[in-house]
């Protein structure tokens, strides 16, 4: 029998946060696992030693797959469903970590006989600040990345991703459904796979923060940072590239589709981040908003 559970993880050139990673895979309650680590271009000798330390307790359970030059984030995440045989999938990237019963909490909810039509689950996540000293991991604080989260939507998807790859567990026939990740994305792949899978199935949520998701300071240059930290002009340019394809594809078509609804909710976004910050008394900021949208609705055409 095949395993249950196959985790994909893509590493290059990190080999601190990676022996982390395995830890977190190795150290989950529900063993029925086999985890796929995709080498994408990096050196590939530390990788292997970090394998090979963890090889006792990992016995059988993993495939190592090494890309003699990178094909970027999204192509080793393909790769690595490819070679995979579980019928739940999840994505661990080497910088990020789980609670140790994050899988048993995401099958047995998934197993449930009033969830088998349901695409896949995600827990609640916490941001985890941290540094990295002398190849040491220094942790700064964890602090909740969703928690407000009390279902995954597809209206404030489309305003910008609500949780992380780390913290979504879903069913390979919904991969093979709305395709693969997008290789042609070096950053913001996973918003994309999680929008085209919200735009024909529902992901449930696991009300608990059993997912960690690390961002490191101080390194925008450093193959150590967060590609939304240290690529973050990247991440405008392929947001604002993204929300373009979706709303010319809606006005080539004569529909209100996800260009729409992703510009809606991007500017709703941004109206209550500016509601947020504002000191004024409630009839103001309801006068303000409400003008705000009708010079935008007016703007783009819908009035």
């Amino acid at each position: 029998m095949p395993p249950r559970v196959a985790v994909i993880m893509r590493t290059k050139d990190r080999p601190v946060l990676l022996r982390r990673a395995l830890d977190s895979v190795i150290g989950q309650s529900f063993v029925d696992w086999q985890l796929i680590l995709v080498n994408d271009g990096g050196d590939a000798a530390p990788v292997d030693a970090a394998c090979d330390d963890f090889r006792e307790r990992i016995g059988n359970r993993l495939t190592v797959l090494h890309h003699p030059t990178s094909k970027g984030m999204e192509a080793a995440s393909n790769a690595g469903v490819r070679s995979s045989s579980g019928d739940l999938l999840v994505i661990h990237d080497d910088d990020d970590s789980w609670d140790p019963v994050f899988l048993e909490a995401c099958v047995e909810w998934l197993d449930r006989p009033e969830h088998r039509l349901w695409a896949g689950v995600v827990t609640h996540s916490s941001l985890v600040q941290e540094r990295i000293e002398e190849g040491r991991i220094l942790w700064l604080s964890e602090n909740s990345f969703n928690g407000w989260m009390t279902g995954v939507s597809l209206f404030r998807m489309a305003a910008s991703n609500t949780f992380p790859p780390i913290s979504f567990v879903f069913r390979r026939t919904v991969w093979d459904e709305v395709g693969p990740f997008r290789e042609d994305l070096p950053v913001l792949g996973d918003w994309d796979f999680h929008l085209r899978v919200l735009l024909s199935h529902d992901i449930g949520l696991i009300a608990k923060p059993l997912a960690r998701y690390h961002h490191r300071r101080g390194l925008m240059v450093s193959q150590y940072s967060n590609s939304v930290v240290g690529q973050s002009s990247t991440h405008h340019h392929y947001d604002t590239l993204l929300r373009n394809q979706w709303l010319r594809a809606d006005l080539q078509q004569g529909r209100l589709g996800l260009g729409v609804l992703s510009q809606v909710a991007r500017v709703l976004q941004d109206i209550s981040g500016q509601i947020r910050d504002m000191p004024r008394p409630a009839e103001t900021i309801f006068n303000y908003t409400k003008d705000k949208l009708h010079r935008w609705v007016t703007k783009v055409g819908l009035r």
